[in-house]
């Protein structure tokens, strides 16, 4: 019955906020937001007009900080929970708690984008900040959930969203703790998952979750795709083939492209605040996003290969000790993301176009080397610590090739389109407007 009135308190509270709110697009409350899986869905709220309150450490690495902050009211906060001696965290010293600007803020806000929430404690200390303050909260979470899941009860070939659930009594307590063992990352996630399900049951704020895949795009801090795209150019030169992870060969990968990330996230907050119909079927929900495309290692390298100019991309297999492979970063294989699509109306880049995309921002980054040296550097640092003693050779191939293209303006001519941008400012289809969506977009 407590759970039933806190629901009809949420709605009532849904309602008058979007009364209140009217034309003026939504406010956003972004946990993370400048860093590399978020900072595209940041700049599509700006642009479409709605009021973003981002917390973050405001590093600046990339250009993300600096380009969005004057666009955006910032509250500079490391959310990493301090440890005592003991190895317990202090959330009554630490996190959210010591950003003084939420602590000490009246605001409320529409919908919080959750991008940075990392563990079980950092949940519930978010949580409980936010009690009352909040009509929807995003939770970015990934595929590792699929991880620490019982086995599958269906015969589908990709992972349901139905299948992030822990094994129950059927399953013996020792092979419970081995299963959350397979991945520190999932078992944190699905915590997290878990948590916010149990506060909405008990009447707390609605809630969705969507789960990303093999995370790629521009602007990236892992150097995951950055490394690959230097290396599928360096194979037959430096002979130093691609390596394929003999235990992964046949195992289909799910890719998801940052841009896309940012549309579910806008296309959520619409479904979940009732703007456009039956925010039921998304409160309390998970997505899953990828590309539709689910190439194996060595298909995923010709992918790659295709707009870096190398039709024919060498390989090699070598058992998983032994080899540098960099997708896919999960166990249970590719994810369905049927539901996404019919739910939330959303509609994934095609892997081909994603890429190519990707692969002429880097091109760009690397023939502007005065202009992004900071990143270049770092990348050159990451991939040497990646490839051990083939890194400085690698390193030296690549500076040399690129100061010679630089040098005779040998500019690969993929086309003039700036496929981001194209992606981030498309017009989404009647049925997929959000409140404050025809503004006027603000320029960045």
């Amino acid at each position: 019955m407590d759970a039933m009135l806190g629901r009809a308190m949420w709605r009532h509270l849904l309602a008058l906020a979007l009364a209140l709110r009217g034309a003026q697009g939504w406010s956003v409350l972004i946990l993370g937001g400048t860093g590399f899986r978020g900072h595209l869905t940041t700049e599509l709220l700006v642009r479409e007009g709605h009021n973003v309150t981002v917390i973050s450490r405001g590093i600046r690495y990339w250009d993300n900080f600096q380009r969005l902050s004057p666009h955006m009211t910032h509250w500079r906060c490391n959310r990493t929970l301090a440890q005592e001696h003991g190895g317990g965290v202090l959330p009554k010293s630490s996190g959210l708690v010591n950003c003084t600007e939420l602590v000490n803020s009246n605001a409320t806000f529409d919908a919080v984008v959750d991008f940075s929430t990392r563990t079980l404690p950092e949940m519930k200390q978010a949580i409980s900040l936010l009690r009352g303050r909040v009509s929807l909260y995003i939770f970015i979470s990934s595929h590792a959930v699929y991880d620490v899941a019982k086995n599958r009860t269906h015969d589908e070939e990709y992972l349901l969203e139905s299948d992030a659930v822990r094994p129950g009594r059927e399953v013996s307590p020792l092979d419970r703790w081995a299963l959350k063992g397979k991945s520190v990352r999932g078992d944190n996630e699905l915590e997290c998952e878990e948590e916010l399900l149990k506060q909405y049951n008990a009447g707390g704020f609605p809630y969705v979750t969507l789960r990303l895949g093999n995370v790629f795009g521009p602007k990236e801090n892992s150097i995951r795709y950055w490394l690959l795209h230097l290396w599928v150019k360096a194979c037959v030169a430096l002979t130093l083939p691609l390596h394929v992870d003999n235990s992964l060969e046949a195992t289909p990968i799910s890719m998801t492209y940052t841009p896309d990330i940012a549309q579910a996230v806008r296309l959520a907050i619409a479904k979940g605040l009732n703007e456009s119909c039956c925010a039921e079927k998304v409160h309390g929900e998970a997505f899953n996003l990828a590309c539709e495309e689910m190439p194996s290692q060595r298909v995923l390298y010709n992918y790659i290969g295709e707009p870096a100019g190398m039709p024919y991309v060498e390989t090699i297999e070598l058992p998983h000790n032994l080899s540098i492979v960099l997708y896919p970063d999960n166990l249970q294989g590719p994810i369905s993301v049927a539901k996404a699509q019919e739910v939330l109306r959303w509609s994934p880049t095609t892997l081909n176009k994603a890429l190519r995309s990707v692969a002429r921002f880097y091109e760009r980054i690397m023939l502007e080397a005065k202009k992004h040296k900071q990143e270049i550097e770092y990348m050159y640092r990451k991939i040497k610590a990646m490839l051990g003693a083939d890194g400085p050779r690698f390193v030296e191939w690549s500076r040399a090739r690129y100061a010679e293209r630089r040098k005779t303006e040998l500019y690969d001519e993929l086309d003039d389109e700036d496929e981001d941008e194209i992606i981030l400012s498309r017009k989404a289809s009647a049925d997929r407007h959000g409140k404050g969506s025809k503004r006027p977009k603000r320029e960045l």
